[in-house]
């Protein structure tokens, strides 16, 4: 994945290393303890995305640069993804990407 492309800037294949080993400790349940199911996870500033007026926008922004330019190339779709813990989260990001689309 990313980590593994050629010429990436040690600084950032290590922040992308943070950040994925934030993600899996919350799936494996290790971020508090005792885990009885319910937690409250508290998101590390550095990986908020905080300079945007629209939630909706900003993860998409980030997500999916130059979405309109590049929507029907399929790699670039293909290595990205947006996960929600709501479907109506999930409605919401297909809804603004979907208007971002010419003809759509």
């Amino acid at each position: 994945m990313r980590l593994l492309q050629q010429g990436l800037q040690s600084t950032t294949a290590s922040e992308i290393q943070e950040f994925l080993d934030w993600i899996v400790k919350i799936g494996d349940g290790k971020l508090e303890e005792p885990n009885d199911g319910l937690a409250e996870v508290e998101i590390p500033r550095e990986f908020l995305i905080s300079y945007f007026n629209d939630p909706i926008e900003g993860i998409v922004s980030m997500t999916y640069p130059d979405l309109v330019h590049k929507y029907t190339n399929e790699s670039f779709l293909q290595c990205r993804a947006i996960l929600a813990s709501r479907i109506e989260t999930v409605n919401e990001i297909n809804e603004y990407m979907l208007s971002l689309i010419p003809d759509m």
